[in-house]
């Protein structure tokens, strides 16, 4: 579960690394248990002695090897393969499975011996107990995962399990003397691999933001530069993962610092593109409408960005704003950067406005409220998870809350592929927006992109004689329309929540 969870982070393959790990797994078990079966009586405690300690040994281990083998990939894998192309994923993925391979081998080789060193017990008594344990640690580790605890610190809790069994098994054994010195090594290689993993996280993430290239065979300069350049802040939560990454500036030639936000790895804005990004959605959607908005539905932005620059207009009667992590909101507002940023919006809440901690999905299906403008600024649906938020389904809720003559501004990855169109998963989504009822629509921002919709009325496009006096200049660049609002053929399928199309 741990190995899913931390190649699905990287990935963002979320259904293929269950699979590939569970899978693999399984078949290691049952490999396994044919090699244990095979040891003779004689030998058994003393080889499921041995079974354990190399478990205790290398699964600890496992996660940093991922982790390193992801590093050494985005350093030393030639310049044509992109650590986000399929070719990199399906590599990343095949890793993944063998070590899962390992794990069940090593879990299955102790079953038939456990059974012949119980015989006093009941077959189906040891093989209840068996099937428990897998359940105490899927619950244990869905415990850890919410919490949102770093994988290091789950790598210490599952290895100390691992120690603890080991310990039992002392007591089994003729010569204990010996074997009680042999934990000392497994001991130390946990708390090595549980300490060395948030420092080669830390490295392996913002190489992977800096795009950073090992020259030569000697990795000191490498290392020098990850060590110098830049600070990452890393937040991990139930349900994302969020990293601000601040790089330092160069007075001395007149170059400011920069932040950067990603989410789940997906870049959101830095501090240069604050502007474009958040006025474009608003801005361009009130041009659009033609007039201020009285009552306005935020999805998502926790950041606190689209509320503040609402601020400009006290005329908005109501703001209902949805957010599903709390402690997003938290961080926001207690976050050096995004605090100023959003001009303390989420600690002094305008009088107009109410955050509500809520899945956006559950609150639409539960609404009886009219919007006049439903803002959707969600995390890309790098996952299968995600890929909710861009099905029939969600849009049809949301135009169930729009006014007749109602507006909808999403933040719309619009990707294009090698022949410089519009790619499948683009083409997908707008396909499932046509299927919804939005067959008025208009694709935004060459820069930030956003799509704006409309169930019907006149055709959307900007009044540019109407904009804001004070937009700013990168802004106004960005209300223009690089695509069709028709962008997606026949062969293009309909994303929904009981048949996902892989987003």
């Amino acid at each position: 579960m741990i190995m899913a969870l931390l190649m699905g982070e990287f990935t963002g393959e979320e259904v293929l690394t269950q699979c590939l790990t569970l899978g693999p797994y399984l078949l290691g078990l049952g490999l396994g248990s044919a090699v244990g079966d095979r040891i003779r009586d004689e030998l058994r405690l003393a080889r499921l002695f041995l079974i354990e300690w190399l478990s205790v040994l290398i699964l600890p281990l496992i996660p940093l090897l991922q982790l390193l083998v992801i590093f050494l990939f985005l350093n030393l894998a030639p310049t044509l393969y992109n650590f986000d192309s399929p070719e990199s994923v399906r590599l990343l993925l095949s890793m993944t499975a063998v070590l899962s391979f390992i794990t069940g081998l090593l879990g299955g080789a102790q079953l038939p011996l456990i059974i012949k060193s119980g015989r006093n017990l009941r077959p189906e008594i040891i093989l209840a107990v068996n099937y428990l344990g897998p359940l105490f640690a899927g619950l244990t580790i869905a415990f850890l995962s919410s919490r949102a605890l770093d994988f290091g610190v789950q790598i210490y809790f599952i290895g100390l399990v691992q120690l603890l069994g080991l310990f039992f098994l002392l007591f089994k054994l003729p010569e204990r003397k010996l074997a009680m010195i042999s934990l000392a090594v497994p001991l130390a290689i946990l708390f090595a691999a549980g300490s060395l993993y948030p420092i080669l996280e830390n490295y392996t993430v913002k190489s992977a933001y800096m795009s950073t290239r090992l020259n030569g065979l000697d990795p000191r300069p490498l290392f020098r530069v990850l060590d110098r350049y830049g600070i990452l802040q890393r937040l991990r939560t139930s349900y994302q993962t969020i990293d601000l990454f601040m790089e330092p500036g160069e007075p001395q030639f007149g170059v400011p610092g920069n932040a950067t936000l990603y989410l789940n790895r997906k870049p959101q804005f830095d501090l240069y593109s604050v502007d474009v990004y958040h006025e474009t959605m608003i801005d361009g959607a009130f041009n659009l409408l033609g007039k201020t908005p009285e009552r306005i539905l935020i999805l998502g932005a926790g950041d606190g960005l689209l509320l503040n620059e609402l601020r400009r207009y006290p005329e908005v009667k109501e703001i209902i704003m949805v957010e599903l992590d709390e402690k997003v909101l938290e961080w926001a507002a207690q976050n050096t950067i995004i605090s100023k940023l959003n001009e303390g919006s989420l600690t002094n809440v305008p009088e107009n406005a109410k955050v509500l901690v809520q899945d956006g999905v559950s609150y639409l299906r539960n609404n009886t409220e009219k919007f006049d403008l439903i803002l959707v600024d969600f995390p890309f649906p790098n996952g299968q998870e995600l890929a909710k938020l861009y099905s029939l389904e969600f849009y049809e809720l949301v135009k169930k809350s729009l006014t007749k003559d109602g507006l909808t501004v999403i933040d719309l990855p619009l990707y294009l592929d090698e022949s410089k169109e519009l790619s499948r998963e683009s083409r997908t989504i707008l396909k499932t927006m046509d299927a919804a009822g939005f067959k008025n629509r208009l694709l935004m921002g060459p820069n930030a992109s956003f799509v704006a919709l409309k169930t019907g009325g006149k055709k959307l496009e900007f009044d540019y004689g109407n904009l804001r006096e004070d937009l700013t200049l990168s802004a106004a660049f960005n209300l223009v329309a690089p695509f069709s609002a028709r962008e997606f053929t026949k062969k293009d399928k309909v994303n929904t929540m009981f048949w996902p199309r892989g987003l």
